[in-house]
């Protein structure tokens, strides 16, 4: 058990002086959703020792406020973007361990326990990260979701049997709330706010630990459409925080991805053997998940290539297509873990 839960155990719930912040930036959420989200965490046996701090930026009203009002501490977005609400979230919570979860998610039972459980000051744990699954199963999404955190885990490294963590994904982690005020989260970035603020974190000393039984459903975007939107800025945020933080991440080269998958579908027979390969593995399920995914990938890329021309200019631009194009980068770094 972490010395934050033995901290629990010593102290009866109070909420005038929780212990715990649940932080949700709301903007124009799914009423049924952000409802089953909040009835998840009213189900946590820590619920007692929490406080739920939104930070609404919707353009109408919100229905699901009127249901949960006697739970909630509800305040406007004062900054920009997402990254602002969770800048403002930190401003307004009250706990010693801020907890972040999307309104678009819902947590599995004894989730709040299971992410706070590797917390531990004297140890250097300040953060934990957990566990995505896709909320809804049969389209590309639950693909695009098992990726993500294959990728995750890819970037991480296990050392005598603690899993430290690369980045952090702000829809189901913890952190102290005295260290995220320290570091802070950047309201200028569009998006990808969590990796940016991962990367400072890190560079402070402090470390992102791994909870894999902290586990919450995501409800993606379900459209094509949608996804491709999403990703488009995913990707720009992602491009931001490379130039930002001088980064050079080997596994995302969006000029030499952007190349490939042009090359593949100008030449149309290759990107025909390709979708047949996967008719063969899939029938079409395996098509459409395919050229869904290729679609998703590209779009990832063109907008992280906007958002490093945003945040650099074009002699970054051009300094990174060659780092791309040639494998040479030699001001870059990447941070250990």
């Amino acid at each position: 058990m972490s010395a934050f839960l033995e901290t629990i155990q010593t102290r009866k719930p109070d909420p005038n002086h929780p212990l715990i912040t649940i932080a949700i930036p709301v903007r124009n959420p799914d009423e049924q959703v952000f409802a089953e989200c909040l009835r998840s965490l009213q189900n946590q046996p820590l619920f007692p020792y929490c406080e739920i701090v939104i930070i609404d930026s919707s353009s109408r009203p919100v229905k699901t406020y009127e249901t949960f009002k006697d739970i909630l501490l509800i305040f406007p977005l004062t900054r920009k973007n997402v990254s602002g609400a969770r800048q403002d979230a930190l401003d307004h919570a009250r706990g010693e361990v801020i907890v972040g979860i999307d309104c678009d998610c819902v947590a599995e039972p004894n989730w709040l326990e299971k992410i706070l459980t590797p917390l531990d000051r004297e140890k250097g744990f300040m953060a934990a990260m957990g566990y995505n699954l896709p909320g809804v199963e049969g389209w590309i999404s639950d693909w695009f979701q098992e990726a993500y955190e294959g990728w995750l885990f890819y970037v991480s490294a296990e050392i005598e049997g603690t899993r430290y963590m690369f980045t952090l994904d702000t829809k189901n982690y913890a952190v102290y709330t005295d260290i995220a005020r320290s570091i802070g989260f950047d309201d200028d970035l569009r998006a990808g706010e969590d990796h940016d603020f991962a990367t400072r974190f890190r560079r402070a000393g402090q470390h992102i630990v791994y909870a894999p039984d902290a586990k919450v459903k995501h409800v993606h975007r379900q459209t094509l459409g949608q996804l491709l939107r999403q990703q488009g800025w995913h990707g720009f945020g992602y491009g931001q925080t490379v130039v930002k933080n001088n980064l050079d991440i080997y596994c995302r080269r969006p000029f030499r991805h952007t190349v490939k998958q042009g090359v593949i579908f100008l030449c149309f027979p290759i990107f025909l053997l390709k979708l047949a390969i996967e008719y063969r593995k899939g029938k079409w399920e395996g098509v459409r998940n395919y050229f869904a995914s290729w679609l998703i990938t590209y779009r990832f890329q063109l907008g992280m290539i906007r958002g490093m021309a945003h945040q650099g200019g074009r002699a970054y631009l051009k300094k990174r297509f060659l780092s791309d194009i040639f494998s040479r980068f030699p001001d870059a770094r990447i941070d250990p873990l």
